[in-house]
């Protein structure tokens, strides 16, 4: 009889052989960190848990159970090339040819399945589905997806359909169809509810970050339900998605009024945010809790937040615009009287491409058209409150888009 050690490692040459991660193999029968154990040696799967691992590894139970080396069934073969295929596009697109490796993915997409269930199609959808996006035919991208969804049908705990509702709100959310993203992002929010299974617990805060932001923009935040606090640790860094739900939260907060409970949850989140967990998300934190500390007074401490996520920007090259780190220095010339500092400033946020998230756009220009009208510039406060309104208009975001609307009608009321 083979010793744990001996399954353990097996399985894990298996699952590296095959491309899959823990969480992957664990599927909704089990979990990672029981994977993690059964690799390490420290527990012995049973007869039911072997024959689960073996058909996703595709071999047999002897083959993990005895230590003997599989043969190389045709299967097999054809499983671990296109497993390789995968990894290689994925490289291609990493390496930039987002068209070379869009057309690798197609035809992987577009092959017979290599056995249930099928990792590989699933990967290569989702694939394109995001490189479409990040071209802009956020449309084509859906079509993928929403075809993707028509043939996997709602299961206790399916974790391609829930990944598919993830990727299909995340890409209208990101597309400006802030409306279109919720109503998948509340579907998959209750199928994650509903699920109560193991490994789900990963999806469901990726399903609630996504929520709470096209909630937020949606002008609906209140259909987002605050994240469960067990489990959460109390200091570390804190990752993408619940810093997204942090920062979305503070958001909703302040626009309610209550500016105590966002300003302390909005510096909470720049303290344990870092630039990995994506540069958009990290700058955006920053350049939020820099308006927000202006808005209360608190100007050094602003400006020093501003300077240094500008330098970050600078020095780690990224592609991405600094939107709210320039939306902020912009309100920091506001209050030292640079009027044609935030002029400046001001029309290069206007004159940002309108494609991808046009209601963070528009929100950007509404902060700046307020600073101009603190400056007494009013002509110009008035035709960034107007682009902005129509901004918010078009990415669905109808409340956001009449407190533009409200905020030019008082101008101009004051104007006359």
């Amino acid at each position: 009889m083979p010793e744990p050690a001996d399954t353990g490692r097996r399985i894990k040459e298996l699952r590296v052989s095959a491309g899959l991660t823990q969480h992957e193999l664990a599927g909704a029968e089990m979990s990672a960190s029981y994977i993690s154990l059964v690799e390490r040696g420290k527990r012995i799967p049973s007869g039911r848990a072997l024959k689960i691992l073996a058909e996703r590894l595709g071999v047999g139970v002897t083959e993990i159970s005895d230590g003997t080396e599989p043969a190389e069934s045709p299967g097999r073969v054809r499983r671990l090339d296109l497993v390789g295929r995968l990894v290689a596009a994925r490289r291609q697109w990493e390496g930039g040819d987002a068209e070379g490796a869009l057309r690798e993915f197609r035809a992987l997409a577009g092959g017979e399945p290599s056995g249930p269930p099928d990792d590989v199609n699933t990967e290569a959808q989702l694939a394109i589905a995001e490189i479409l996006g990040s071209l802009g035919r956020a449309d084509e991208g859906a079509e993928v997806l929403l075809r993707m969804l028509d043939g996997l049908a709602p299961a206790a705990y399916a974790e391609a359909r829930l990944r598919a509702l993830i990727a299909l709100a995340d890409l209208l959310e990101s597309a400006g169809r802030v409306q279109d993203g919720l109503r998948h992002a509340l579907t998959g929010s209750l199928e994650a509810a509903a699920a109560r299974a193991p490994g789900s617990a990963f999806h469901s805060v990726l399903v609630l970050d996504v929520l709470t932001r096209c909630a937020y923009w949606s002008g609906c935040a209140h259909w987002a339900p605050e994240p469960a606090e067990a489990g959460r640790p109390a200091d570390g860094v804190l990752p993408g998605p619940r810093a997204g739900i942090a920062l979305h939260r503070a958001l909703d907060l302040w626009d309610r009024g209550e500016a105590d409970r966002a300003a302390a949850l909005l510096a909470e989140t720049a303290r344990r945010v870092t630039p990995a967990a994506g540069f958009r998300l990290w700058e955006t934190v920053n350049g939020r809790h820099a308006l927000v500390l202006l808005a209360r007074g608190e100007r050094a401490a602003a400006r020093s937040i501003v300077e240094r996520g500008l330098v970050v920007a600078s020095v780690a090259q990224e592609a991405d615009f600094p939107l709210w780190l320039t939306t902020a220095e912009a309100v920091c010339a506001e209050a030292a009287g640079d009027r044609e500092r935030v002029a400046a400033l001001g029309a290069q946020v206007a004159a940002l491409p309108d494609t991808g998230r046009c209601h963070e756009k528009a929100a950007a220009l509404s902060e700046i058209a307020a600073a101009c009208a603190r400056l007494g510039d009013r002509e110009r406060a008035a035709g960034h409150f107007r682009y902005s309104a129509d901004l918010f208009r078009r990415a669905q975001a109808y409340r956001h888009a009449d407190r533009a609307r409200e905020r030019l009608t008082g101008l101009l009321e004051k104007r006359d």
